[in-house]
């Protein structure tokens, strides 16, 4: 057995811990001795409980990927625990603890990865960096490709990165009356067609350019189009005043925070995603393609890792409401190209995207690693 111990400073529900959740689904408990280490209170306590792991709640590293205070708590924990491999999940804290153990390997994800910009133009930056990260980690993984070009541009070693695909579980259909009444519930009509973006409303996602391309397809005629933008984020109120400078209280539903995303997806004709700046393998995504939800996406990070142009959606240029709408009346446009693509989405997303295989990804590393110090 490899003795695992997977740490993550998260105290909300963001798309690391839901990696986290979705490992310990589905992590294997003949191979995997597993444990996560989480701060005091976090909301991801209820979810990893329903799976059964083990649990260390730290007074310390709320949010924060390096809490000087937190260290010695870890290193502690560590101690007593023996693991064979600590995987952090933004938690720099954990990082440096495990290495003041003896016989620890590091793995850490990178869940998110922005461009360099200015400061990684610096050598000697970009040689701190890898130097950095290489004392602090025996592995790094990425969770696109793109994602492992970005840490290679900003100094780290290609040969300490790994890339593995976020997967997710399938996200299940629900009866036809299930889908009447959530449609019903956010005054969603019959017939109407409904075009969905799941993300933190935040500047980077780009809620702004999906709201513009509302207001150009309502003017091009599509009246029977209602959009939904699910989520939260701190630039809701921005959102929700564009909304209603271009008269589209209407049209557009703010969802808030939907904790049964199940339902919600079910009730989506096609999802959008706009990102402009960081996007990885985006989750929700994912789980629109198990359920064969056709997507328009910017070409955006991993974005076009997950979405091909023509099989399970289109790929459209980032930071245009134009875009946006060429890439959705292209789908609607098509019938007949519309229910292909469903099927092709479900396709890709068996073959490549499933929890299974994401599981398998993580072990992989481990298994790399134990066998590299035996």
């Amino acid at each position: 057995m490899i003795k695992v111990l997977n740490v993550i400073s998260d105290t909300n529900i963001g798309g690391a811990g839901k990696d986290v959740v979705t490992y310990c689904n589905n992590y294997n408990k003949k191979k995997i001795d597993l444990v996560v280490v989480l701060p005091l209170n976090s909301l991801l306590k209820p979810q990893i409980e329903q799976t059964g792991v083990r649990i260390i709640e730290v007074n310390g590293m709320k949010d924060k990927s390096l809490d000087l205070l937190a260290i010695p708590k870890l290193l502690s924990i560590f101690k007593k625990e023996k693991p064979d491999i600590v995987h952090t999940h933004a938690s720099f804290s954990a990082r440096i603890a495990a290495r003041l153990c003896k016989n620890v390997k590091i793995v850490f994800t990178k869940h998110c990865v922005f461009p360099g910009g200015k400061l990684y133009s610096y050598s000697f930056v970009r040689k701190l960096n890898g130097l950095l990260n290489k004392c602090f980690a025996d592995k790094i993984i990425a969770s696109a490709e793109m994602a492992k070009g970005f840490l290679v541009a900003q100094g780290n070693d290609e040969k300490i990165i790994d890339v593995v695909l976020n997967g997710v579980d399938k996200i299940n259909e629900i009866p036809e009356e299930k889908k009447a009444f959530v449609r019903k519930l956010y005054g969603i009509n019959e017939k109407d067609i409904v075009i969905g973006m799941l993300a933190r409303i935040e500047k980077l996602k780009g809620h702004d350019y999906f709201v513009e391309s509302a207001r150009t397809l309502i003017d091009k005629g599509y009246t029977n189009v209602k959009f939904l933008i699910i989520g939260m984020g701190s630039y809701e109120n921005e959102i929700k005043a564009m909304v209603k400078k271009l008269d589209l209280e209407k049209y557009i539903i703010f969802t808030g925070f939907v904790s049964n995303v199940e339902e919600i997806l079910n009730i989506l004709d096609i999802q959008v995603n706009a990102s402009y700046i960081s996007e990885t393998t985006c989750l929700s995504l994912l789980e629109g393609m198990s359920l064969g939800i056709p997507a328009v996406a910017t070409d955006c990070g991993g974005n076009a890792c997950v979405i091909r142009t023509g099989q399970n959606g289109i790929i459209v240029e980032k930071e245009s409401a134009d875009e946006l709408v060429k890439g959705i009346v292209w789908l609607l446009e098509d019938k007949q190209r519309l229910q292909e693509i469903k099927k092709e989405a479900i396709y890709i997303y068996e073959k490549e995207f499933t929890s299974k295989r994401y599981a398998e990804g993580f072990e992989k590393v481990y298994e790399s690693l134990v066998n590299k110090s035996e």
